[in-house]
């Protein structure tokens, strides 16, 4: 049973024929069915609802392996297309060439920014110079340090 038939047997618990419908369509004979019931007893309507949650499961989205695939099913291929229209297919967890000009980023032809990080001592660090030259960032109280201003109402 998977997560939607869950979800459909909490809704059935605040109203029976909903689920029935979803399964089964508003004008079918189950339907048909529940209302009757439910009007019976909110305990028939439900037990009904969750029979038919039961009987017509939802469908397992289980991809097939393709007959040429040497893998069988277990590796997933990219199609890359070039700018000069040529295609290639290549495996999705294929190591990259060692090689690369440069970095792009995702849908982009301009190269990434180079990665920040911040050292144990404090310091900003980055593949490239920066204008900052790794000094640490003042704190709050350093940055307002020497400002009195008095705020008046007038």
């Amino acid at each position: 049973m998977c997560s939607s038939d869950l979800f459909l047997g909490f809704i059935a618990i605040l109203f029976p024929p909903l689920p029935v419908w979803v399964k089964c369509g508003i004008c079918s004979a189950d339907s048909l069915i529940n209302i009757c019931l439910c009007m019976l007893g909110f305990l028939p309507g439900l037990l009904h609802s969750w029979y038919i949650i039961a009987k017509f499961p939802d469908p397992d989205y289980e991809y097939g392996s393709l007959p040429q695939d040497a893998e069988s099913g277990r590796v997933t291929y990219v199609v890359i297309t070039s700018p000069n229209g040529r295609q290639r297919t290549v495996q999705n967890n294929a190591a990259r060439p060692a090689a690369a000009p440069a970095v792009n980023g995702y849908g982009t032809t301009a190269p990434m920014a180079p990665p920040v990080h911040q050292d144990q001592n404090g310091t900003w660090a980055n593949s490239a110079d920066g204008s900052s030259g790794g000094a640490v960032p003042p704190s709050y109280e350093q940055a307002v340090k020497g400002d009195h201003k008095v705020q008046t109402r007038d």
